[in-house]
């Protein structure tokens, strides 16, 4: 996720893309990832300040919002 958002490989949507990539990857391992409006801010800060993000707190984010299918 932080490498589409933080390098900008595309001209537009980079962190749409970044998001369904984090959906897509979750749902091919059996798991649901139900995140909310928290993400917005992740992604912005990836986006315009990486190196402020914690990515402690990131991970802790990404295994709270991760729901095991089944």
């Amino acid at each position: 996720m932080r490498l589409l958002v933080a390098d900008h490989p595309f001209v537009d949507g980079n962190k749409r893309t970044a998001l369904r990539t984090v959906v897509v990857f979750y749902m091919l391992n059996g798991y649901t990832f139900e995140y909310g409006d928290e993400i917005r801010a992740l992604l912005h800060r990836f986006a315009t300040a990486e190196s402020d993000v914690d990515i402690t707190t990131a991970v802790v984010y990404f295994r709270a919002c991760a729901r095991r299918n089944g």
